[in-house]
């Protein structure tokens, strides 16, 4: 039997992640760092954002052998559609630019 095709899908394999740095005056601040996505959950860091428009991403993890890598897609269609990295935007077209997400990830 031959394998069933797999679905096109978003892949995001670099992210954002939400690090805290030390401030002059003393205290913390956030800041945000890229990494490889697999790399970041090696890490077991918790909050992610995409790297190109600064969306919300759903992340799926991938433990098992032969199974795809783990990746990260973003959670809203509309940001799919204006990241540079967006399965939506790279399929598109109409000659459409990038623009951040309308609701980045603070």
């Amino acid at each position: 039997m031959a394998a069933k095709p797999e679905k096109d899908r978003e892949k995001i394999l670099e992210v954002e992640v939400k690090r805290r740095r030390v401030k002059q005056g003393g205290g913390y601040e956030p800041f945000w760092k890229v990494k490889p996505l697999a790399v970041a959950i090696v890490d077991e860091d918790t909050e992610f954002r995409c790297k190109d428009c600064g969306g919300a991403l759903k992340v799926f993890k991938s433990t098992k052998a032969g199974v795809p890598v783990s990746h990260a897609e973003h959670k809203s269609a509309a940001d799919s559609e204006f990241c540079s990295s967006g399965l939506a935007f790279k399929k598109a077209t109409d000659g459409r630019e990038p623009r951040p997400s309308e609701n980045p990830v603070q």
